[in-house]
């Protein structure tokens, strides 16, 4: 059994319906019995529905009852995803969540030890941000075969295409995610700064500095200096970004955070009904190694239809009898990175031949 917990958020209803797809056994959880009830019957098969809320910790233990898998889609994952992971941890549940929020990865590793103990495998950031990007680095890896000096993540994403979600957890990151990967250690980096600037193709990119959670799942299987994750914008925009982000971030620490929330949720429309292939997305990976630099790119279309199909991937890998791997773990220790890159390179979300 698989349970979606979060189901029917934007990106929760998109891994049901790819849940249903799978065939797998599912159950729907959620805060909101009506809501469950009413995505179940959107559903060839019906799945159950479970009612739990994170607001009250002890409906949270049926999350992890007579269930192998458990997805956790319900964020900010900040706020929300401590107590539903340490409950999986506890459990002996696998565990995996879409989030991109770098201090709640870089807490959850405080579950390592009795994650171990009890058999279960935590991975946060399962998704398309994050899972592509670690297991390219980790075959980029084997294939330069020595010590990186540097891995940069540039990320071009389709402008627009931004559950309300995702733009809280965004808010929520940029307050509380102030860290780097320098010198082979965690540092405080606030986000912003001078914009690294390349090319994705032929097309030139400047790109701002963001706290992605390369940062903590590059170097935990991969021996390396210096990690950074970078958005591309416009060449004339991000200079201006990169200036203004630095102190966006140290604002939405203050009480004055909650007008900026209230401003992204009723000045900023929700994201377009638009073919998914109109939502067109690259990830570059920038290695040096030895004074040399390497470059791997991947391309592909829909960003939230791609991390539901990775997502429910993910958790069958899990359900496999021969999956015997515990403890916090990126993507890219969990999952077979080139066989995930192969499985991604046929789906119908990605643009082919590009890894």
């Amino acid at each position: 059994m698989i349970t979606l917990f979060g189901a029917t958020g934007y990106t929760g209803s998109h891994i049901a319906r790819q849940l249903e797809k799978s065939g797998a056994p599912y159950r729907l959880a959620g805060r909101s019995g009506a809501k469950l009830a009413a995505l179940a019957q959107t559903l060839p098969s019906h799945p159950p529905t479970l009612v739990a809320d994170v607001s009250q910790l002890g409906t949270l233990t049926a999350l992890v009852k007579e269930t192998r898998v458990l997805i956790n889609c319900a964020g900010p994952f900040t706020d929300l995803g401590e107590p539903v992971a340490q409950r999986a941890a506890a459990a002996g549940v696998h565990y995996l969540d879409i989030t991109n929020e770098l201090a709640y990865v870089a807490r959850l590793r405080q579950f390592d030890s009795l994650a171990r103990t009890t058999g279960a495998a935590l991975v946060p950031a399962c998704a398309f941000e994050v899972a592509i990007s670690d297991c390219m680095v980790a075959v980029l890896t084997q294939e330069i075969g020595e010590r990186l000096e540097s891995v940069n993540v540039v990320y071009a994403l389709p402008s627009g295409v931004v559950s309300y979600g995702t733009r809280f957890s965004g808010l929520r990151t940029f307050a509380v995610s102030w860290l780097g990967y320098r010198g082979g250690k965690l540092v405080r980096r606030l986000p912003g700064g001078k914009p690294r600037v390349g090319l994705i193709g032929q097309k030139p990119y400047a790109a701002v500095a963001f706290p992605s959670s390369e940062i903590i799942t590059v170097p935990a299987h991969v021996p390396v200096q210096n990690v950074q994750a970078w958005l591309a914008l416009s060449p004339q925009w991000a200079g201006v970004v990169g200036t203004l982000l630095p102190l966006v971030s140290v604002l939405l620490r203050t009480p004055l955070g909650w007008l900026t929330r209230q401003i992204f949720r009723y000045l900023t429309p929700p994201p377009p009904a638009a073919p998914p292939n109109a939502a067109r997305w690259a990830i570059q990976v920038e290695a040096e190694a030895n004074g040399q630099s390497f470059t791997r790119t991947a391309r592909g279309v829909d960003p939230y239809g791609l991390t539901a199909e990775i997502a429910v991937y993910a958790a069958q890998k899990f359900l496999e009898p021969a999956f015997n791997r515990s403890g916090v773990l990126a993507p890219a220790q969990a999952l077979e990175p080139q066989e995930f890159l192969a499985w991604l390179n046929n789906k119908s979300t990605n643009e082919p031949s590009h890894f």
